[in-house]
């Protein structure tokens, strides 16, 4: 029924006329109707009708997303270049584990290779002692009553961390695999990440390993995640996966498919694939999402006062953007339903090893990186000194010729040499190589 129409045909009393326009009357401008000095404002609906959950990436136009996606991308590029020196000093700690054997041709072909493994065995040593404190044989969660205690809260408290190391212990059988890849990168790096949600396709909570290397953290950004203005994730995802969550609703289905090998990859990530001696394939297909826990202020969906004003305040999204397209796939609010403080949900758990001046901390990279450099070098020295005092090279006469002169000397071997009637003594010098040094041995 049209508003004109149930005006002309409606009582003059003010309760029949708005029973009579009824609650689901479209209206382009506000309607004031005065009567006996009674004013009733109805207000125009929004531009954009959803539901708070829905992802509005299906609702904004594509200028809105585009000019979203530029804003946030050339955000995270900032964000990576402002850690370059950080990754940088990570991807030297990581040269120096000892993981591998480097073939070395200086000074001399078979020049000893080894790695001293003092940082290997800090960051060893720290994990192992980790999970036993925080995943002892009874569980890792222990239960704490505030307040007065009685019966009724011992039982309930009891309860609480039955069910909740059942959870992590049964039904998350990945959690204990993930908490030790976290001890062992915190002990390495200084910074680890967790991200706690709850997974559609699992149909259950997951706590997920989030290393240093995908996840990033602004120049200004503080070790308290909460106090970050943005948080972006860097997550690789199975085109199957993917799939999944566009039938559910929550992305949409233009994010293109890519391979390892084709994806950038990082500094970081190139040497711990050196360090692990494994290669990206060119095989399965992925798709490379840049999440990103930001605040907006987007046209449609502004924040309002009491009065109904706009006043300009970003609230917290969720934004999703495939990496390889740069396009935006999903857009979340990222706050309780009803919150009148707008409160940013958080998702991810930070752990430090040593608090430091920067926001990802430090670790034993920091702490015994260089000493591990100084332990390789004397390490080194002290078997090639040994390898030439075993094997001692010199200076023969020109005219005295050895029998197999390319061939080292066999332990017990005499060989023949045509001294040319000179003393032996005359025609060979041998180079003053010494015994390993007790001193640089005692400074290992």
């Amino acid at each position: 029924m049209s508003i004109d129409k149930a005006i002309s045909q409606a009582p003059m009393g003010l309760s029949d006329l708005l029973e009579d326009i009824g609650v689901d009357v479209e209206i382009d401008d506000p309607l004031i109707i005065e009567e006996e000095s009674v004013e009733i404002i109805l207000e125009p609906e929004s531009e954009y009708d959803s539901d708070f959950d829905d992802n509005l990436a299906e609702i904004l136009d594509d200028g809105a997303l585009g000019k979203i996606a530029s804003e946030l991308v050339e955000l995270v590029e900032a964000d990576i270049a402002s850690r370059k020196d950080w990754a940088e000093s990570f991807v030297k700690g990581l040269e120096v584990l000892g993981v591998n054997y480097e073939e070395r041709t200086e000074p001399w072909n078979g020049a000893c290779g080894v790695y001293s493994t003092v940082l290997t065995e800090a960051a060893i040593r720290f994990q192992s002692e980790s999970i036993m404190e925080t995943f002892p044989a009874a569980g890792p969660v222990k239960t704490e009553i505030i307040g007065a205690i009685d019966r009724f809260k011992e039982e309930s408290a009891e309860r609480v961390q039955a069910d909740m190391n059942f959870k992590l212990t049964e039904e998350m059988p990945e959690y204990r695999p993930e908490h030790e890849r976290m001890l062992y990168s915190l002990g390495l790096s200084g910074a680890a990440f967790k991200k706690v949600y709850y997974d559609e396709t699992k149909g259950r909570m997951v706590s997920a390993l989030v290393l240093p290397d995908n996840l990033y953290i602004p120049y200004t950004g503080s070790s308290v995640m909460s106090e970050c203005q943005r948080i972006t994730h860097r997550v690789p995802m199975s085109t199957n996966d993917y799939r999944k969550a566009v039938i559910r609703g929550q992305y949409l289905d233009t994010a293109q498919m890519t391979t390892a090998a084709e994806t950038g990859q990082s500094i970081i990530k190139k040497e711990t694939d050196r360090t692990t001696g494994v290669d990206p394939t060119g095989v399965e297909e992925e798709i490379c999402l840049l999440e990103f826990l930001v605040d907006l202020d987007i046209r449609g969906f502004e924040h309002k006062d009491e009065d109904g004003e706009e006043t300009g305040i970003k609230l917290p999204y969720i934004v999703t953007i495939d990496e390889i397209s740069q396009s935006v796939v999903g857009v979340r609010r990222n706050w309780k339903e009803g919150d009148p403080l707008f409160a940013r949900k958080q998702y991810y758990v930070h752990y430090l090893l040593v608090q430091g001046p920067g926001a990802y901390g430090l670790g034993f990279l920091h702490l015994v990186g260089g000493l591990t450099k100084t332990a390789t070098s004397a390490l080194q020295q002290l078997v090639d000194a040994g390898t030439l005092a075993n094997l001692p090279a010199g200076f023969k006469a020109k005219g005295a010729r050895i029998a197999n002169d390319d061939t080292p000397l066999s332990p017990g071997e005499f060989r023949d040499m045509d001294a040319g009637g000179a003393e032996l003594s005359a025609s060979l010098l041998p180079l003053p190589y010494k015994e390993p040094s007790q001193t640089l041995f005692a400074l290992l």
